[in-house]
């Protein structure tokens, strides 16, 4: 069992290695959105960390492996992804670069050079001799991938924590916990396979072929965070011409989930099935305190309501077809139209397996989630805390010290502490999104003025030309406002706004890159899409008729409509 101690001192803003100085929010916001609580942080997020280095292992690097973080840093309680260290991986695997990591995960920081250590030639030549164990991991990763997702979710349907005893829980507690450090590990070598493949793909295409690329990355199937959205879809439209007045009837209802069950009672069942089946999916899907659907469902009944009441029929788009791969690449030597249709097959299986690995890792902590569920509830029947949601300023060690031996000594005033210090840093200013060392820094130029007829720029990862309304998104308590036809504007987004997706005209973004979940989702969904467009929320007002070319990677204000329309 590898270790996975972290010091309580550190739960709110940890130490930071000098030789990786580096951190940005981006790409970490969406699984990790507010201050973290120091459950959430000891249960999940240090074995994630630690099964995201497994492949650095393989080739031999472990120069830079302590027990706690190092992927990831804590600072004023939020989470940050360590971008000296990330970088530093793709230095130091065969067959990628840190500029593919750059592009695909994080996108643009401009005119930044991230300071990281050097690989030396001597651990070129050790990864070099050792790529063979790096390939079989991305194989074993491709072959195991739905095998895993299907028994990972047989054990979320099967396990029952409320059947076991204290002991029993704190007994299993810890196989959960590897078993989130395994499939961070399979995440991890998905992802790595998808970066190679699509970056080789990329500089393989260019120039006459770059534009094949996107479009291959679309539809691939599997894609299993785009699913449930398509199932709504489909859902929708059947019910819009069998029952008609359904809409008006549950946007009115004070328990839509009844009024439902009594005017389309096959309707219900169907989405009880698809919750029983994607309910692992959450906002911020790496907090265990965060409610799951299948705790808290609105997201996906919101969604259903708002595409009922759409003017016109969603977009299915539930078809799966692979593409004609010689036909993409007209002209070419028979030599490089069949590398590039090796590449471009590689390229779409990297996208799938990414989505399925990452999947079978977000079920794996909902399982830990609900376990918690019944921790909290059975230390609430206790009388040791006052109210359930009181366990997350617990760390894992001390859950299990109470499970085991029952100890309560000092739990009291550790969650007083660390309630006070939790409220104190969410009352603060979001801290930069970009920082070295403790010190922020500004990643790129403001991308426009913001006045009627300026343009701001971004990456277009799903193409299209579309006009529409703004609504600006700062945070999911806004979502409830969100109305279908609209344009989506969002800092980020995650997969517990994914049923929202459904009802957009289009989606853009400030963060992100070709592989964050924004990308994916919206170009399964055949949904216009930018990511990367610096200041949106600020430049962008609710309200705002906009003008997206994505193909161009352009979003222009056409006017601003003001407060009142907003």
């Amino acid at each position: 069992m590898t270790n996975h101690s972290m010091d309580p001192a550190h739960l709110f803003t940890g130490p930071f290695d000098p030789s990786t100085p580096y951190a940005t929010r981006e790409n970490s916001r969406d699984g990790y959105p507010g201050v973290t609580h120091p459950l959430d942080l000891t249960t999940v997020s240090v074995p994630a960390d630690r099964g995201m280095r497994r492949t650095l292992r393989d080739v031999g690097m472990w120069k830079l492996d302590p027990p706690g973080l190092l992927c990831n840093r804590i600072y004023r309680g939020r989470m940050y992804v360590n971008i000296s260290w990330v970088l530093w991986h793709g230095d130091a695997l065969p067959g990628i670069s840190a500029a593919d990591f750059e592009k695909l995960l994080f996108g643009q920081h401009a005119g930044l050079t991230v300071t990281r250590p050097k690989v030396t030639v001597a651990e070129k030549i050790v990864a070099g001799l050792m790529t063979w164990r790096l390939a079989l991991g991305y194989a074993r990763a491709l072959a195991g991938r739905s095998r895993r997702l299907a028994r990972a979710l047989r054990e979320r349907a099967a396990f029952d924590a409320a059947a076991l005893s204290n002991r029993q829980l704190a007994d299993r507690i810890p196989g959960l916990r590897q078993d989130v450090e395994i499939g961070s590990d399979w995440n991890t070598r998905g992802s790595i396979f998808a970066m190679t493949a699509i970056g080789a793909l990329s500089r393989g295409a260019a120039p006459e072929f770059g534009h094949v690329v996107l479009p291959l990355l679309s539809d691939v199937g599997d894609v299993e965070s785009a699913a449930p959205a398509r199932r709504l879809r489909v859902l929708a439209n059947r019910a819009r011409q069998a029952h008609p007045e359904l809409g008006s009837a549950l946007a009115t209802s004070t328990d839509r989930w009844a009024t439902l069950a009594a005017q389309a009672p096959d309707l219900k069942r169907e989405l009880d099935a698809l919750l029983a089946r994607y309910g692992y999916r959450s906002v911020a899907e790496f907090y265990l305190s965060s409610p799951s659907w299948a705790d808290d469902p609105t997201p996906v009944m919101d969604a259903f309501v708002g595409l009922l009441q759409a003017r016109e029929e969603s977009r299915e788009n539930d078809g799966h077809a692979e593409p004609d791969f010689p036909g993409l690449f007209p002209g070419t030597s028979p030599l490089r139209r069949g590398w590039l249709t090796v590449l471009a097959r590689a390229a779409r299986e990297g996208a799938r397996t990414r989505e399925l690995t990452k999947a079978t890792l977000v079920i794996r902590v909902d399982i830990l989630r609900r376990v918690m569920r019944e921790v909290a509830r059975r230390m609430v029947a206790a009388q040791v805390i006052a109210e359930a949601k009181e366990l997350y300023f617990l760390t894992l060690d001390e859950v299990l010290a109470w499970l085991r031996e029952g100890r309560t000594t000092g739990l009291a005033e550790a969650i007083q502490t660390r309630r006070q210090t939790k409220a104190a840093l969410e009352a603060e200013s979001e801290p930069p999104d970009l920082m070295i060392g403790l010190e922020p820094l500004e990643p790129a130029r403001v991308s426009g003025s913001g006045e009627v007829g300026s343009v701001l720029t971004g990456v277009g990862i799903s193409g299209g030309v579309v006009e529409g309304i703004a609504r600006v998104v700062r945070s999911t308590d806004e979502m409830d406002l969100f109305e279908s036809g609209e344009m989506l504007v969002a800092a980020y987004t995650d997969a517990g706004w994914t049923p929202y997706f459904t009802m957009a005209a289009a989606v853009i973004v400030e963060n992100g890159g070709m592989l964050t979940h924004t990308s994916v989702v919206a170009r399964e969904l055949g949904l216009p899409a930018l990511v990367n467009v610096r200041n949106a929320t600020e430049l962008i007002r609710t309200g705002d008729r906009l003008r997206l070319d994505a193909d161009r990677g352009t979003v222009e204000i056409l006017a601003r409509i003001g407060a009142q329309a907003a």
